[in-house]
């Protein structure tokens, strides 16, 4: 389906682009290690608070968190806050690139669209992999896995960030053509995360706003990333609380996200253009 040199040609531009992006991102070593101790302070934040429910009252449930798993849950969350900044990462890109006026030669073939898609997903891991190993490691020596379980729970993880890019390269795609108006999915986009139950079980909500989460296919995304590693410890517990939107949530964001980011990508800039030169 495709030659070698086509596969070849655009593979040179993706790692052209992470190398440019890594290059960009360690020009100021200050704001790179910023980056890295972010998630540390939500950890610790939520640490305390589980850790002092937990505590105080033995053998109390959350759902499915309890008081020999939510340091777990904490840690998938705390990976998912490294790389949860590539939604926002096309946008800054973008915007940087309208206004040193070198937009128009990065995105002039359709081909491009997945090398910019492929290549800064591709940064961001190079970038953040370090501190999401470290958890990684951790977290299976605390909690030990099977191999089968540790490679779905990896695949899973790999699908969000794709997931992320796809949504990011959206964003970007109004950042080119409307600055203003790319705000308002930001907002959106930040309140779909906020009742996504990254960092808490949906259950420590009132019964109304649970049925808002049941709503949110992020909820899914992230349970079903949480679950991916459970399976391992309590299959019988993760069998319980597993449903076909679940995985029917996975499956469809994962493939669709990527396709209708570039088809938006290609009618809001081939309608819009670039404004703002």
């Amino acid at each position: 389906m495709f030659s070698k040199g086509f596969l070849k040609k655009n593979l040179r531009k993706i790692f052209a682009i992470v190398e440019k992006e890594i290059n960009l991102q360690l020009r100021f070593k200050s704001q790179f290690l910023v980056s890295l101790l972010n998630p540390f302070i939500q950890f610790f934040v939520f640490f305390f608070l589980f850790g002092a429910i937990f505590t105080t009252q033995s053998g109390f449930l959350i759902g499915y968190w309890n008081d020999s798993n939510y340091l777990l849950f904490l840690f998938i969350a705390m990976s998912i806050s490294y790389f949860q900044p590539i939604v926002t990462k096309y946008t800054q890109i973008f915007i940087t690139e309208k206004y040193w006026k070198t937009l128009s030669a990065i995105i002039m073939a359709p081909v491009n669209r997945f090398s910019l898609l492929a290549g800064i997903l591709v940064s961001q891991i190079f970038l953040n992999g370090i501190g999401v190993i470290f958890l990684i490691i951790i977290g299976y020596i605390v909690y030990p896995i099977s191999i089968v379980n540790l490679i779905l729970f990896l695949f899973t993880f790999f699908c969000i960030l794709l997931i992320f890019s796809s949504i990011g390269l959206i964003l970007g795609a109004f950042a080119i053509s409307n600055e203003n108006f790319q705000n308002y999915y930001v907002v959106f986009v930040r309140f779909l995360f906020l009742l996504s139950c990254i960092n808490y079980p949906k259950e420590i909500f009132p019964e109304i706003i649970q049925f808002v989460i049941t709503l949110n296919p992020f909820y899914y995304l992230f349970d079903f990333l949480r679950l991916a590693w459970y399976g391992g410890i309590a299959p019988e517990i993760t069998l319980n609380y597993l449903s076909p939107f679940h995985i029917i949530s996975f499956i469809t964001l994962t493939i669709l996200s990527p396709i209708i980011a570039i088809i938006l990508f290609e009618r809001i800039y081939k309608k819009y253009g670039i404004v703002g030169y």
